[in-house]
């Protein structure tokens, strides 16, 4: 059985998604939670990793905080070691994950797992104005909150994924599959992507979670 790394567009409910994949094949979800978790593990010194994700994208912040080493900061010269550990953490983080069948919900997973034997690599992406749209009917707020919030989260994702793997996230050639979620219904995605990692309809878990069409 396969193991799926999922890369989500804010608004294409890739949460849902992959819990849903994850029960329909009966493998487990390994999601930004039990990520973090791991990685606290294995480096204490990461500490939140949403505020962690805010302070690595942008190479302005990055030229700064090597100005900062050079002039003698011990903040800054903490910071760069923390960042060029990263990549190698995030790596062993996914290989270890991966090394049962699973659905990872993490942005980077494709570009962490680039050789692995038994991966589909999913993007869901969808085009803005249908992604705010979602986000606002999911997080109940106006157009102008859910573009803003949406737009963000796009460039936290391709400042994250560039910064430690230095991979593009909306390079479709990386993908397995890149699958427009505006044009298939959540049910649908999940049947294509159970479909992609070779489970068969004997093989699915009638437990799984239904989703709305």
């Amino acid at each position: 059985m396969a193991v799926w790394t999922i890369s989500a567009q804010a608004g294409t409910a890739g949460d849902r998604i992959a819990a849903c994949l994850a029960a329909s094949a009966g493998v487990s979800l390994v999601d930004r939670a039990s990520l973090a978790a791991f990685a606290h593990e294995l480096n204490p010194a990461i500490g939140d990793v949403d505020e962690l994700e805010e302070r690595v994208g942008g190479p302005l912040r990055l030229a700064a905080l090597s100005i900062g080493a050079t002039t003698g900061s011990v903040d800054a010269f903490r910071e760069l070691q923390l960042r060029q550990t990263l990549p190698d953490l995030g790596r062993a983080i996914m290989s270890e994950a991966a090394r049962l069948p699973c659905v990872i919900l993490a942005t980077g997973a494709f570009a962490a797992l680039p050789r692995h034997a038994a991966a589909v690599h999913v993007r869901l992406w969808a085009p803005l104005e249908w992604r705010v749209r979602a986000y606002q009917r999911d997080c109940i707020v106006d157009a102008h909150c859910a573009e803003k919030a949406v737009k963000r989260a796009d460039h936290l994702q391709r400042a994250w994924v560039k910064s430690l793997f230095g991979a593009d996230v909306e390079d479709c050639r990386r993908f397995t599959l890149s699958l427009d979620a505006s044009r298939l219904s959540e049910d649908r995605l999940v049947e294509v992507l159970l479909a992609a990692g070779g489970v068969t309809a004997a093989e699915r878990d009638p437990g799984g979670i239904a989703l709305a069409s």
